[in-house]
């Protein structure tokens, strides 16, 4: 069976500390995997780079991430885009890691077009790295938070949030966000029934928690139930979190209510990394 020190952690890089600070995370976790780390520099076809020997910046970062104890790692200087560089990657890689500053940024918006371009459309989960401003690194403590809503894809995106609060030693929030007006799947319904609303809530976060709890026996859960959107509920749990993690439903556009619209925001605009897992069918289980 394939695990995953199997799948080679990807972090897309440049000379930019921003890119600096994701390439340390994913060194981490690459050690936590006891996997390979794999740093990629994308630029420009043509670019003298490619075929030279790799800068004095992309060694020092390789470096570094064999003193954080990854497994293994490898530099490649590739020439293409980097979303399509790193797109390229992606169905090998056990999380695809990028930093948040780079180019595209704007006001107000922490991640760039690259960012943006891969998180929720590559079959792998993303990584967007991040501290709370540019000079920030990102955090090493607080909790992992999780928003689930009783999906597929939503279980897959707390069972990894498990995976990851287990191997940093932190606790795991579980986020249920719940209104009247919208089921999990992001339709429309009557406001007839709001207890009876609140109790389906309740159940699906309950089963979420025994899901989590079976796969990580040890792990200190904590669920939270919570009466608003899963953005601002997870977005008002951002400043204290060391990471949150997040399923994309993949686009749904009559809707716009989904769990797309959410992840899309929290990696624009969370202050903490946050973890992108690919889209799930119902009823194929997480991988």
């Amino acid at each position: 069976m394939e695990t995953r020190a199997d799948r080679p952690v990807v972090v897309g890089v440049d000379a930019s500390d921003s890119a600096r600070a994701a390439a340390g995370w994913a060194a981490d976790l690459a050690a936590a995997w006891a996997a390979p780390l794999h740093l990629v520099h994308a630029v420009p076809d043509g670019s003298p780079e490619v075929g030279s020997a790799p800068p004095a910046w992309l060694v020092e970062l390789t470096d570094g991430a064999r003193r954080a104890g990854a497994a293994a790692s490898r530099t490649e200087v590739a020439a293409g885009a980097p979303a399509d560089v790193l797109a390229q990657r992606a169905p090998q890689a056990g999380m695809l890691v990028l930093g948040s500053y780079g180019d595209g940024a704007i006001a107000g918006m922490l991640a760039g077009h690259v960012a943006l371009a891969l998180a929720g459309n590559v079959p792998c989960p993303v990584a967007v790295v991040r501290g709370a401003g540019p000079e920030a690194p990102p955090p090493r403590r607080g909790p992992v938070v999780a928003g689930v809503d009783g999906s597929a894809t939503a279980r897959a995106a707390g069972l990894l949030a498990a995976d990851l609060a287990a191997r940093a030693d932190t606790e795991l929030v579980l986020v249920l966000a719940w209104t009247e007006v919208v089921d999990a799947d992001g339709r429309l319904r009557r406001r007839v029934d709001e207890v009876g609303h609140e109790r389906e809530a309740g159940e699906r976060l309950a089963a979420e928690a025994r899901a989590v709890g079976g796969a990580h026996p040890g792990l200190d859960v904590r669920t939270e139930l919570v009466h608003d959107t899963p953005l601002r509920a997870l977005l008002h749990r951002a400043p204290d979190a060391r990471l949150l993690v997040v399923g994309h439903r993949g686009h749904r556009p009559a809707r716009g209510l989904g769990l797309g619209s959410t992840s899309r925001a929290l990696v624009e605009f969370a202050p903490c990394p946050v973890v992108v897992t690919p889209p799930v069918p119902d009823g194929a289980g997480p991988s």
